[in-house]
């Protein structure tokens, strides 16, 4: 029996020192260094795969941080809708690659709403969760038709069969409702166009468009609320296109 005391008594003088240093890492456990790398080998979804698999895509400004919750000025839907101002959680503290310390950061944020805000982040694995809006994104999105789009020049209008009387090129201009189901493009100059191949998507009012096309003729008995016009190219108009 004195002899078993004696060596525990051996053991604990022998291990003392190191007693401490234990407790300590186990108080504060290191978290292991691939935690938030991605698998070698391994790539980021594109944005069409990400797109597909998240209920809510849109591009945003950071207006406000609040620790793990980021509040989002939103400046486009891509996929889903929403408010204008977007809180929405799972960064910073929460997450170990989507460090947003300042406002003022311009990205694209995926998104599923649970009912009420804030929405969750929707990550991508350890590639983590928003995409910069730099060039590169802005060349996937208009890959995908989802910003810039066209229409072809063959488009049917119901003006085809007058006469084209003047031609407009790179023209900036904001789309008005001046009746139930009648839009306008109201240009920078106050020129007003009737458009008559506008798409429904781009029949909001207030939104900016960047477009070209024919200016059509008006028959002497007739009386317009603008020019009548048939595009023949068009499309958003943000910050960074202009």
């Amino acid at each position: 029996m004195f002899k078993s005391k004696s060596a525990s008594r051996y053991l604990l003088g022998i291990l003392g020192l190191s007693l401490p240093i234990s407790i300590a890492l186990n108080l504060n456990p290191i978290q292991p260094a691939y935690a938030c790398s991605p698998v070698p080998g391994s790539k980021p979804a594109t944005i069409a795969q990400r797109i597909n698999k998240t209920p809510i895509v849109f591009q945003g400004v950071v207006r406000r941080i609040k620790g793990d919750t980021i509040v989002i000025y939103v400046k486009r839907y891509l996929k889903g809708a929403g408010p204008k101002l977007v809180n929405l959680k799972g960064f910073n503290l929460t997450s170990c690659h989507n460090i947003i310390q300042k406002p003022g950061g311009n990205f694209i944020f995926f998104a599923e709403n649970k009912g009420s805000q804030p929405w969750n982040a929707v990550y991508d694995g350890a590639f983590g969760s928003v995409r910069p809006w730099d060039k590169k994104t802005r060349q996937e999105l208009r890959e995908l038709g989802l910003i810039g789009k066209k229409v072809e020049k063959t488009s049917k209008c119901a003006f085809d069969s007058r006469k084209t009387v003047d031609t407009l090129k790179n023209q900036v201009g904001k789309v008005r409702r001046i009746h139930d189901r009648l839009y306008i493009i109201v240009s920078k100059d106050n020129g007003r166009f009737a458009p008559c191949n506008l798409s429904d998507e781009f029949k909001k009012d207030g939104l900016m468009i960047r477009f070209s096309g024919d200016v059509k003729e008006i028959y002497p008995n007739e009386r317009w609320a603008a020019t009548l016009f048939k595009l023949s190219d068009y499309k958003l108009v943000n910050s960074e296109d202009k």
